[in-house]
């Protein structure tokens, strides 16, 4: 039986462990507004899709482009929409324990994996309809390809060689085309190549060039769309540092094990020269952070948490003792880890709207000819129109009443609204408002000018709350 559990592949444990986190409960937790807008996009036709990444979200395309496919087939249900990040963690979690096995050996290397798989961070993004996962899994099998390529042995032929590099140039590509910001693991793959085999730097060189020149149409249109789409993230300063450290792991007890680990790491006689990979890319995301725009988020550095869990693993064989040792420390952290875990399959891990429950309460009082209002103004960002399109009933369909032109027509993710409300009014009998927040007064979250179409033209007959939105039932006077 032990000889079995020995002959086990290294990536197995781990690659399990997240396939079976990720998939429990995954389609508990409602949607958020990133998700909603994986949704709106992918069920769109590729000339629709083709038309929205021209105006916003072209660095999303690949991703969009995948669930597109993916949706039509398997339908779009939460489950359906994040089971593409599901399968890709239990990927970036093999991947993880196979890199830490030709860094530091077979133990650490199981160590690495299942730290990774252990992280509440990582969790939240397998249970996510947005590309975090792909990316990790992306950037894992690149770093586990340089790795190898630098423990080549000299037998290798040269078009043997030529080969690998090709292939780790096409995984760079991949990188880019899930999460530009991504690339920023070059910075550890230099370093890698640097401190390893300093001859190999022609090779990275040549891939890197390679991967850049491919992906420079999606660079110049992502730097195009980019004042609009991430104008929202504050520049960093150097007290944002500690806030990253715990922002990268969804928990400070974990955050300190790793740092600890990865500090016994370095009692390896080859551990210190191994302490920047995971620190690179995250100094290079904060530098270029100080330019026109700010990428300083944790999700678009989830892929720097494998990197850490590698480094934490080869700490944990140097504990005292690490036969017994390093399993207790990997337990250990589990146990700190389960509260972080559990807290990702409740139903308000993404969101504080509850969509679903204002959807259901249109729905199960909805008339024929009812018409809604979302809150959207400098709201807008936030979906509620999405939300509630999504959540709605197959058979409740109510107009949106200030819809000048749908987002799918104008080849966006948002509408536009009447510029005059009051010529908008088409009559309908009963108008269902839908705003953030609880108010007493249901149109107090819409524009002025929508409230005095509506105050001239209703009343209101009934003020619902729910978790975070308040829904406000409109009569025709």
């Amino acid at each position: 039986m032990l000889r079995r559990l020995r002959r086990t592949p290294v990536w197995l444990p781990s690659a399990l462990l997240a396939l079976l986190l990720g998939f429990w409960q995954l389609g508990r937790p409602l949607l958020w507004r990133d998700e909603l807008a994986t949704w709106s996009a992918a069920n769109r036709s590729l000339g629709q899709l083709w038309g929205l990444l021209g105006n916003v979200d072209a660095v999303s395309g690949a991703y969009y482009l995948f669930l597109h496919g993916w949706t039509a087939v398997l339908g779009d249900s939460p489950v359906a929409l994040r089971t593409p990040s599901v399968l890709a963690t239990g990927l970036a979690a093999g991947l993880t324990a196979a890199t830490g096995k030709r860094l530091f050996g077979a133990r650490a290397g199981l160590w690495a994996g299942l730290l990774f798989a252990l992280t509440p961070a990582v969790l939240r993004y397998a249970q996510e309809a947005r590309a975090y996962g792909m990316v990790t899994a992306a950037v894992l099998l690149a770093t586990w390809q340089l790795v190898r390529i630098l423990s080549c042995k000299p037998g290798w032929s040269r078009r043997r060689m030529r080969l690998e590099w090709l292939g780790y140039a096409g995984t760079l590509v991949l990188v880019g085309l899930l999460h530009l910001v991504a690339l920023a693991v070059l910075t550890s793959h230099l370093w890698l190549v640097l401190t390893r085999r300093r001859g190999a730097w022609r090779g990275l060189l040549a891939a890197t060039v390679s991967a850049v020149l491919l992906l420079s149409p999606l660079l110049v249109a992502g730097h195009a769309q980019s004042g609009r789409q991430i104008n929202w993230i504050p520049r960093p300063n150097l007290v944002a540092f500690p806030g990253m450290i715990h922002d990268l792991t969804y928990s400070w007890p974990i955050s300190v094990a790793l740092l600890v680990l990865a500090v016994l790491a370095c009692t390896r006689r080859d551990g210190l020269r191994y302490l920047p990979v995971p620190i690179l890319p995250i100094v290079t995301i904060w530098i270029a952070s100080q330019g026109t725009n700010s990428y300083w988020v944790e999700r678009y550095l989830l892929f720097t948490v494998p990197l850490w869990t590698i480094l934490a693993g080869a700490g944990a064989e140097r504990l005292p003792r690490a036969r017994w040792t390093a399993p207790a420390a990997v337990v250990l952290v589990a146990a700190l880890a389960f509260p972080g875990l559990k807290a990702q399959s409740d139903a308000w891990s993404h969101t504080g709207t509850d969509w679903r429950g204002a959807a259901r309460l249109i729905g199960a009082q909805y008339h024929p000819g009812d018409a809604v209002v979302p809150e959207r103004g400098g709201s807008a960002v936030y979906m509620v129109d999405l939300g509630l399109d999504y959540y709605f009933p197959a058979r409740v369909h109510p107009k949106d009443l200030f819809v000048a032109q749908s987002a799918v027509a104008r080849d966006d993710l948002m509408v536009k609204e009447c510029a005059h409300p009051v010529a908008c009014l088409n009559g309908a009998p009963r108008v269902w408002v839908v705003t953030f927040g609880h108010a007493s007064d249901p149109l107090s979250g819409l524009p002025k000018s929508q409230q005095a179409a509506l105050r001239g033209h209703y009343q209101v007959a009934g003020v619902h709350y729910l978790k975070g939105l308040t829904v406000g039932l409109l009569t025709a006077d």
